[in-house]
């Protein structure tokens, strides 16, 4: 959603000021307070810190000349670079073992404290009263390379780790996410999302296990999962459409037994066909009506968009490490740097105004510039 210039959150001073590694490093510093460091990082002879390396992988994110691990650690050498991201210069083989060492787990932290932050400012107004959270949640493939063994996929020549996200559709950031290797299950990575007090919306890798949808009611949470269009149902009741359920392309609305050991209550199916596709959704909830099902699916399409802004604005085609764990925290501070500039500029960015907020972050473009990009008004910022 972009919201209109009265409404951007951020004032040209605040903007002045403005230097999202610095606004990291303090988001940061509470997490690492509390921590206690591991005797490997304490060691007096570790020249990296913990806050140097995270920020140097959140830098790159900023900088369009940087792409590979080696020119970082040139950058490192840079006087600026040591003021205002590292305090010193980073050799290749620091740089390359802190991607064992340190805990992505900190990151995975901080980025839940600051999806706390976002307002919901997306979708339709009744979708705020559901009384739960409405997540959409799904994986995607980051390509590895061939000699990454940890990053199972098909086979030796296509490696390919998978990041599991849960976003939240209203307020439009990132919930919580993990790293598995890509052949991992996503209903496996989804119990450990799941809460009572949330509401998801997931595609048919979801609902291929029945028992699964069951498992999911049992434990308090509601969904609009979709199964597959050959689903064995057996109707235990078809519910009547409203003209709002037909204008939205719903087909019917039945309470079902799903497959041919279901020994569940019946569960409900709303069927949709749109733009020549159908589509069968299930649903824990009686309450709502069926085209506000048929909605909240549509809107699991956000998480789509999320995860096409994280690969081709933020740069996490190219990895800078190689092992889980170092993948894992380029993935969170790709997540952090996307919650910080849409809490901060009140939207997403386009692919030009991350170009604009790079050149201006390098001091390449002015404030007014970046101003003008971002379509803000300077005297009401």
């Amino acid at each position: 959603m972009i919201l209109p210039p009265e409404e951007i959150k951020f004032s040209e001073e605040d903007l002045e000021r403005w230097n999202l590694v610095r606004d990291f490093q303090k988001r940061l510093a509470p997490s690492l307070k509390e921590r206690t460091p591991t005797k490997t990082e304490a060691d007096p002879r570790r020249m990296l810190s913990i806050e140097d390396y995270f920020s140097l992988v959140l830098f790159a994110m900023f900088n369009p000349v940087i792409d590979t691990m080696r020119g970082l650690c040139y950058a490192s050498t840079l006087e600026k670079v040591q003021r205002d991201v590292c305090s010193g210069p980073v050799s290749l083989a620091s740089f390359s073992e802190a991607q064992h060492l340190f805990d992505p787990e900190i990151l995975r932290g901080l980025m839940q404290q600051i999806s706390l932050q976002a307002q919901p400012d997306f979708g339709d107004a009744r979708l705020k009263e559901l009384g739960k959270e409405l997540a959409a949640v799904d994986g995607t493939l980051i390509p590895a390379l061939s000699r990454m063994s940890w990053a199972l996929w098909q086979d030796e020549d296509h490696r390919a780790a998978k990041f599991h996200v849960k976003f939240s559709v209203l307020r439009q950031t990132v919930l919580d996410a993990t790293l598995t290797t890509g052949n991992s299950s996503e209903r496996d990575e989804l119990r450990k999302f799941w809460k009572p007090d949330e509401f998801y919306s997931g595609d048919r890798g979801y609902g291929a296990d029945y028992s699964f949808l069951a498992e999911m009611r049992q434990a308090g949470s509601s969904f609009a999962i979709r199964i597959r269009n050959d689903a064995v149902m057996d109707e235990v009741q078809s519910l009547p459409l409203s003209d709002e359920d037909l204008k939205a392309g719903v087909v019917s609305d039945q309470w079902v037994n799903l497959g041919k050991q279901w020994d569940d209550d019946p569960i409900r199916v709303v069927r949709i066909c749109a733009y020549d596709t159908e589509l069968l959704i299930a649903t824990d909830r009686a309450d709502l009506p069926a085209e506000l099902i048929s909605l909240i699916y549509r809107y699991r399409w956000q998480i789509e968009l999320f995860f096409k802004w994280i690969k081709c604005i933020l740069g996490c085609r190219h990895l800078l490490a190689e092992s889980p764990r170092g993948v894992a925290i380029q993935l969170y501070c790709a997540c952090i740097v996307a919650l910080m500039l849409t809490i901060a500029t009140g939207r997403k960015p386009t692919k030009r105004h991350w170009e604009l907020i790079q050149w201006y972050m390098c001091g390449m473009a002015t404030l007014d510039e970046l101003l003008k990009g971002l379509g803000v008004n300077k005297k009401m910022a």
